[in-house]
């Protein structure tokens, strides 16, 4: 039995151990008992890990350098863009000034008058009026009835002299009835000679009583024809005095202005008479906006007590015209070439007036862009929807066309007309552009 048991003294000795020195010792056994031609299998295996490690890693490296690399460039390209360009503040139109024929006109303040009048008086005294046949702005015809007096006493008054007329030529028959009868007796001295003469002169006074007769019929007669109020001229009625019922004396009835005709009568510096000549057109305004033609027909040889010269123009026949009115006119001296533009480009600040200009103009990517410079302009006449600059711009500026208001001075604008183009092509080439330009348009 001992010999038995002398073969594995080590397992005793094993068994001996704790148990946590149990698993080592088996461990190490373990390793011992490891075939030698397995290590050089994991050595290999090893080594083709950390070659394909490096493999893939600068891969990586390289695709995330490159990516960086990429979005860095295309961010500084487009900031490297956004800063060489510069957004324009509007698309503006323009237009070039123009050169019109402008009327040079001479302004004065004067008095509308009538050119003539002629005042109508009664040509009989003591008669009241019984009827009034014309008004205050009436047109008249010379000869025609305006007014007329109450004649009754007049008619009785002819009636009694065409009785005394009768009376008279009776007288006168009967006188020389005798005459005849009586002086053939002279012959045979039947008669004397002074009674012959007594015959005579009865006959002669009877004659002359008939004449006197006469006359004061044809007194009478014309006493109630004067009874009517005519018009000694053509015209209009500009004043009347007559009333129903008012006793004529020597005091004018009516006014009348001999064939309508009134005249300006305009005070002007005598430094500036010498451009105005008979002739001269003239044109005076009216209320509500409307205004008279006149040409000028006088002018005074000497000066007023205010050092003035008086003008004289005749006015065209205009229901508006009226004697008394005082209006501004103004005398056309001609017309004068003047570069204007239109109302749309004017600007007006702080009292002043401004044009806004575009200059530097250049081609960039197929745009036209030029910069804003703002130009002060004295402005002239206004003709419709153009102004006239008294102080010329160059021909060739380029003026925005509206909108100024929007711009201020060195803007970057972009031009949607081509300048020197007709509307229809400046119409046509404007909407040719692209949508957006179409609504930037001011």
């Amino acid at each position: 039995m001992s010999d038995l048991k002398e073969p594995n003294p080590k397992s005793s000795s094993d068994s001996e151990l704790p148990p946590y020195r149990q698993s080592d010792a088996n461990t190490h056994k373990s390793s011992a008992k490891m075939p030698l031609w397995l290590l050089p299998v994991l050595v290999g295996v090893l080594i083709v890990g950390v070659l394909l490690g490096k493999y893939w890693g600068g891969n990586d490296e390289e695709g995330m350098d490159g990516s960086t690399t990429s979005a860095t460039e295309q961010n500084d390209g487009s900031n490297n863009g956004t800063a060489s360009e510069e957004p324009a503040v509007l698309s503006v139109e323009t237009v070039m000034p123009n050169q019109d024929d402008i009327g040079a006109t001479l302004s004065a303040d004067g008095t509308i008058n009538a050119k003539d009048t002629a005042n109508v008086s009664a040509k009989v005294n003591g008669v009241a009026i019984e009827q009034i046949l014309v008004e205050e702005g009436d047109r008249v015809k010379v000869g025609q009835v305006l007014a007329t007096f109450d004649t009754e006493a007049m008619q009785q008054q002819v009636l009694q002299a065409e009785a005394d007329v009768a009376e008279a030529e009776a007288t006168l028959a009967n006188a020389s009835a005798d005459a005849v009868r009586v002086l053939p007796l002279i012959d045979i001295d039947a008669i004397s000679k002074q009674e012959a003469d007594r015959y005579r002169t009865a006959e002669v006074k009877a004659r002359a009583a008939l004449q006197a007769s006469k006359a004061r019929l044809s007194n009478q007669q014309l006493t109630l024809k004067n009874a009517s109020v005519v018009a000694p001229v053509s015209g209009v009625i500009s004043e009347k005095m007559a009333e129903v019922g008012m006793v004529a004396g020597g005091e004018p009835l009516f006014t009348i202005i001999k064939g309508g005709v009134l005249e300006w009568r305009a005070e002007i510096d005598p430094k500036l008479v010498s451009d105005i000549t008979i002739g001269t057109p003239v044109r005076v305004s009216l209320p509500d906006g409307d205004s008279v033609m006149g040409q000028v027909t006088r002018i005074a040889p000497t000066a007023a007590d205010n050092r003035q010269i008086t003008i004289y123009a005749s006015l065209a026949n205009n229901a508006k015209v009226r004697a008394g009115m005082f209006q501004t006119g103004e005398f056309l001296l001609g017309s004068t070439s003047t570069q204007t533009i239109p109302n749309s480009a004017i600007v007006s600040n702080d009292g002043y007036d401004y044009v806004m200009l575009v200059t530097n103009i250049t081609t960039q990517n197929g745009k036209t862009m030029g910069r804003i410079k703002q130009q002060r302009v004295t402005l002239g006449e206004r003709l419709g929807d153009n102004v006239a600059i008294t102080e010329p711009l160059p021909n060739d500026s380029q003026v925005v066309k509206q909108g100024g208001s929007f711009l201020n001075d060195g803007d970057l604008v972009r031009l949607i007309t081509v300048t020197g183009l007709t509307n229809n092509q400046a119409d046509t080439t404007t909407n040719n552009s692209t949508g957006t330009a179409t609504q930037a348009r001011v």
